[in-house]
């Protein structure tokens, strides 16, 4: 189903309509997994993120208060250049995705949307908060170790994955498997051509699969196993 609402983006040339449902998709703006509601051009078969259509070319972010952010938008032809790296995700940026340049921050449109603080079920006395470090590099639920962001407890000294935040299972649980096998979706600069195969690795998946997640509440004191479900079969 698409919105009668055409939108001009500045990465394309041709009007953007926002279709719901699409199934998958890589988005041509941040060039990571896309999946359901996609802004799209369909004589061109391109397609962006809601977020990345619709989201602001300047940025001040808890993530990195120093100075604000700028959208920039890296075209294919500039792809000769050093390869960049998500401050938050440690996945490639490419395309569109938010930069500082004082202090060669960078980060993906989609990454800016985590939340600074969750509440993790198995660990109710505090919230998690968002941070570069923590205690130590090793996660409370999977025991794996943690290669970018996580969410951490400071006064009880817990670290966990962000992706393992989802998880019903109590810290240091180790043989509850995660709600996503994250470690398949760390490919450190493998990019995606095409349309996304299902089950196959790609930049952003693991992500995509957290805030959908964390959108429907799954975290939020409702730990939902039909949810759950839904997603580790997408996902």
């Amino acid at each position: 189903m698409s919105s009668l609402m055409p939108i001009q983006h500045f990465t394309h040339v041709h009007p953007l309509t926002k279709v719901d449902g699409y199934g998958e998709f890589t988005c041509n703006g941040c060039n990571t997994y896309g999946f359901g509601e996609t802004y799209r051009c369909v004589s061109c078969d391109y397609d962006l993120h809601d977020h990345c259509a619709t989201c602001p070319p300047t940025l001040l972010s808890f993530m990195h208060p120093q100075h604000q952010l700028r959208l920039v938008f890296r075209r294919p032809d500039q792809g000769l250049q050093i390869r960049r790296m998500c401050d938050i995700c440690d996945e490639s940026v490419e395309g569109l995705y938010y930069h500082c340049e004082p202090c060669d921050f960078d980060i993906h449109p989609l990454c800016t949307r985590l939340p600074q603080h969750v509440t993790y079920v198995p660990h109710p006395a505090h919230h998690l908060e968002l941070s570069h470090s923590g205690a130590s590099n090793t996660c409370e639920v999977c025991l794996r170790t943690i290669q970018s962001w996580r969410y951490k407890c400071g006064q009880c000294r817990l670290d966990v994955h962000m992706e393992c935040v989802t998880s019903s299972a109590s810290a240091g649980a180790a043989t509850q498997k995660p709600q996503f096998d994250h470690s398949q979706f760390y490919n450190h600069g493998y990019t995606n051509q095409g349309q996304v195969q299902r089950l196959s690795p790609s930049i952003g998946r693991r992500m995509f699969a957290l805030l959908t997640t964390l959108s429907i509440g799954v975290v939020c004191n409702m730990i939902c196993d039909p949810a759950t479900k839904f997603l580790t079969d997408i996902f």
